[in-house]
Parts: structure tokens; sequence; C-alpha cells
């Protein structure tokens, strides 16, 4: 399992996208706003998992340069913008645009986040 998912990334990840997504959805109907948190948390839960793993696995190959950095945050921010925007445009979320655009700006310094932490040796499993 370690081999294929980070779960401390994933941990933290589901608790900080969770509650954006419900902080930037509040205004709307309280279900759907509770519904838009869950379909991100569990996204999240899974994403992070698995993305934080693959930063991981290249983290250990590439010891330096800025590249990391960049790839790290701009390569996961243009796949969770399609998946997001999926996710939450076509399944009621309240606000689907405001909150894709948030995540993904997120996204990508959590992914270039991510990859400082990794290099530390913070966080790996």
């Amino acid at each position: 399992m370690n081999n294929l998912f980070n779960y401390k990334v994933a941990l933290i990840s589901v608790l900080g996208f969770g509650a954006i997504t419900f902080i930037i959805n509040l205004n709307g109907s309280i279900v759907l706003t509770a519904l838009a948190a869950v379909k991100e948390m569990i996204f999240r839960f899974f994403w992070a998992g698995f993305m934080g793993r693959l930063l991981q696995w290249i983290s250990e190959r590439y010891k330096e340069g800025i590249k990391f950095y960049l790839a790290a945050g701009i390569i996961p921010a243009l796949i969770a913008l399609v998946l997001t925007f999926i996710i939450h445009y076509f399944t009621y979320t309240p606000y689907p645009i405001r909150t894709v655009e948030v995540t993904t700006v997120l996204t990508f310094f959590s992914g270039m986040g991510t990859a400082f932490f990794f290099k530390r040796g913070w966080f790996k499993v």
C-alpha cells in the first residue's frame, strides 16, 4: 500500500479541501453545501494519496532544481482542474466554478508545498 498511496498527505488534504469547499459553498443550500464538501473530501482522499505518493517517488529521484517544484504544482493542478470541474459542475454544487477556481489554485500551492516537505523528508511513508 505504501508504494501506491500516501495516507499522511491524503488525510491533511481531506481536512483542508473539505473545509474550504464547505466555506466556498456556504451561501447555497446547506444540504448541497455539505454534499459538495463530502464529494471534495472523497475525491481529495484518493487524489492526494496517489498524487502524494507519486510526488514522493519523484522527489526521491530528482534531488535538485526548481523544475521539480513547478512540475509538482502545475501537473496536479491541471489534472485536478478537470476532475473537480466534472465532480462539482455536473452534481449540483451551489457554486461549482468558484469551487473549481479556488481548489485548483490551492492544489498548485499544495503540490509545491508537498514537494518542499518531501525534499526535507517530512510526510514520507
